[in-house]
């Protein structure tokens, strides 16, 4: 998926350069668009890597055991209100 968008990107480039009939002002905002099309693509690229790579699994797994901690010691606080109702 990164490399077609960065192959079309790539192209609006290329078009945005040869092209003769465009202003300079749609020159240059094509260019921009390319170039913060390519850094985006590069960035999610990264991101879905990590991500796949596991580095943000031990995260997660950290939220995992602290969040089962908290119900079982919310459940622990609602026996003693029950107890505590009686």
């Amino acid at each position: 998926l990164s490399a077609s968008v960065l192959e079309a990107s790539t192209k609006v480039l290329g078009f945005s350069i040869k092209s003769k009939n465009l202003k300079g002002t749609h020159v240059k905002a094509l260019r921009d668009a390319a170039a913060a099309i390519a850094a985006g693509t590069n960035l999610m690229a990264k991101y879905i890597a990590n991500d796949k790579c596991g580095e943000n699994l031990d995260i997660i797994e950290e939220l995992r055991v602290e969040n089962n901690n908290l119900k079982e010691s919310l459940k622990d606080m609602k026996k003693e209100l029950e107890e505590i109702k009686k």
